[in-house]
């Protein structure tokens, strides 16, 4: 596209409509061709034969927005502009062989209303049909009422409610008229009543049909935002059917169908009773799940540290609507509503810890996060339980309440999965905290300096390896992402060939070590990594040797005890230190030799509790 097009009288045409239609100065179209993403769209909608059609609308700024495609979704009107042909625009024909108007920011009302006040009384009016033969008016008058009943049974699910086409025939005959001929031989009034029955027995059985449950059936995780919401929107449409059944209009025709004794006048009273039925249902469901609301949002505008003390509120909710609701006590119904709150507190708990950045940031904090998430979602478990066990409290508030008697597995089979994935995170959270610890590690003895280098380098060498598995890791709580799973096993692969060469450091170095403190002070270095297996195994093979330490100190002291017990015995007196009294100095040397004992001892029964 050149520079000069949009001097170009194509473009000119439709930046003077768009400013006609807008009520808007030029300038706004000139800034949209200003832009060559938008100048290269309108250009390819001019010129080339495979785009037929050009949608512009205003953005929130108040520009215009061109697009090859319907607008979803805009809270203002937009324009089209429709190719008559596939051939290319030119200057001559832009105003020939182009359509345009504006399209409402809601297009199917847009067209309910010019079906109904324009198409249909313009087509139905038989003044306008002079010259046509008989049977083609007939034709055109049943068409257009077909058309108006379809958009008219879609504009009632748009809003949420089944509307109920009614045959026009019917509407405009007396019921004390079709027993006189000819009405009585005429059986179109009869066969459009029938028709319509079936169609209704469609509509209804779909309404009656749909269950809470099918999200989930269908692998989404609805939440029970939604569950209320369906109830609610349930209600309200077998309500409005309901209404449409008890109409005059619907009295006539099934009156005419008793009359008649036509065999769909059961199938009709079948139906009223079944829309009865689901209507009693919908209403004592709704009634009782609005209670929940107020928790819900509550849970909702909460982060998952917070929720930890509505929980035991919300089961408590949860069983009274067990107790006292005659249709939502059943395994099926409550099943869907656990889950559904499952779903809510996992949706919380991704939005506190934030996949994309929980294993970037600081450890420490994340693994805090982590724990806290744990805690509360095993909380909301054990308070299940607990209500479980004691749901016969609820006995006086309904008559023979049955038990949950269905597995928890099926409550709780994604919030376990969940858990699982969690308790993943915090074993590496652990661990490289472990490994973060290398750094400020420091070792005695003649290979201290050595060990330190070899350790240094195994920190260094596992901080870029857990720098590009964190980069990887941007889904970590999806428990369906399997590609986290392959990640972490192969980084667990490297941290145990890591804790494998830790566990040979810990061994040379304690092998290095000439008494028992100083293999004391050996483990001590090490005592944030000897929980680690393959670490620990490097330990318990060095525990013997240790055992033999401590023995070999306790000999020493009882050598000492009884040399100085002889002396005593033998001079009168034993040797103190320097400047005390006898007694003072007897038992300072007393207290530093059962020091010399008890030390170790406390430090040997830590390690064993490790």
């Amino acid at each position: 596209m050149s520079e000069a097009a949009p001097a170009d009288k194509r473009y000119d045409f439709l930046g003077h409509y768009l400013g006609l239609s807008y009520n808007l100065k030029a300038d706004r179209w000139q800034k949209c061709m200003s832009t060559e993403e938008y100048r290269q769209l309108i250009g390819d909608f001019l010129n080339r034969a495979d785009m037929s059609a050009l949608f512009v609308s205003l953005s929130a700024a108040g520009q215009f927005v061109p697009s090859a495609t319907f607008p979803a979704a805009s809270k203002t009107k937009a324009v089209y502009f429709v190719k008559r042909s596939q051939d290319p625009l030119t200057a001559e024909t832009v105003r020939t062989n182009l359509l345009y108007g504006d399209i409402a920011p809601s297009p199917f009302e847009q067209l309910s209303t010019l079906v109904e006040e324009l198409l249909v009384p313009v087509m139905s009016n038989s003044r306008n049909h002079g010259g046509w033969p008989q049977v083609v008016s007939q034709d055109i008058k049943q068409h257009v009422h077909s058309l108006k009943t379809s958009v008219s049974v879609m504009a009632g699910k748009v809003r949420g409610k089944t509307l109920l086409p009614l045959p026009v025939k019917a509407m405009h005959c007396e019921i004390s008229l079709l027993f006189s001929s000819p009405i009585l031989m005429d059986k179109s009034i009869l066969h459009s009543i029938e028709s319509v029955v079936i169609d209704w027995c469609h509509q209804i059985r779909d309404v009656i049909k749909r269950d809470s449950a099918a999200a989930l059936l269908e692998g989404k995780n609805p939440t029970p935002d939604e569950e209320l919401l369906f109830w609610r929107d349930r209600f309200a449409d077998l309500e409005c059917i309901y209404g449409q059944l008890k109409s005059p209009n619907v009295a006539k025709m099934a009156e005419i169908l008793k009359k008649m004794k036509s065999s769909y006048y059961p199938a009709f009273q079948n139906m009223f009773q079944e829309v009865l039925a689901a209507l009693e249902e919908a209403r004592d469901i709704n009634i009782h799940l609005k209670p929940l609301k107020q928790i819900f949002e509550d849970v909702e505008n909460m982060e998952i540290n917070e929720i930890k003390s509505q929980i035991a509120p919300m089961m408590h909710l949860v069983c009274l609507l067990w107790a006292k609701s005659r249709f939502y006590s059943s395994p099926d119904r409550v099943i869907v509503l656990l889950q559904e709150i499952c779903n809510l507190l996992i949706c919380q708990a991704e939005n506190y810890l934030n996949p994309e950045d929980l294993l970037k940031g600081e450890a420490e904090e994340s693994l805090a996060k982590v724990q806290e998430t744990i805690g509360v979602l095993l909380h909301f478990q054990q308070t299940y339980k607990e209500r479980r066990a004691s749901l016969s409290e609820y006995q006086k508030y309904g008559q023979q309440l049955k038990e949950w008697d269905f597995p928890p597995a099926m409550v709780f089979k994604t919030m376990d999965f969940f858990i699982q994935r969690l308790e993943t995170i915090q074993g590496l959270l652990l661990g490289s905290l472990d490994m973060m610890k290398l750094e400020k590690s420091d070792y005695g003895g003649v290979c201290g300096k050595m060990l330190r280098q070899q350790v240094l380098g195994m920190y260094e060498e596992f901080m870029e390896t857990y720098k590009a598995f964190t980069e990887k890791a941007t889904d970590c709580l999806n428990p369906a992402n399997m590609e986290f799973e392959a990640d972490v096993g192969e980084f667990m692969r490297k941290v145990e060939d890591v804790d494998r060469r830790l566990g040979s450091i810990f061994c040379r170095a304690f092998d290095d070590v000439s008494d028992l403190e100083h293999a004391f002070k050996v483990i001590e270095m090490f005592a944030s990594l000897l929980h680690r297996p393959l670490i620990a195994a490097g330990m318990q093979s060095k525990y013997p040797e240790l055992v033999n330490m401590l023995d070999y100190e306790l000999e020493n002291c009882r050598v000492l005890y009884n040399r100085h017990i002889q002396r005593e015995e033998e001079q009168g007196y034993t040797p103190v230190n320097k400047n005390m009294p006898a007694v003072a100095g007897g038992l300072m040397w007393a207290q530093e030799l059962q020091e010399r004992i008890q030390i170790p001892f406390e430090k040997f029964k830590h390690i064993e509790k490790q």
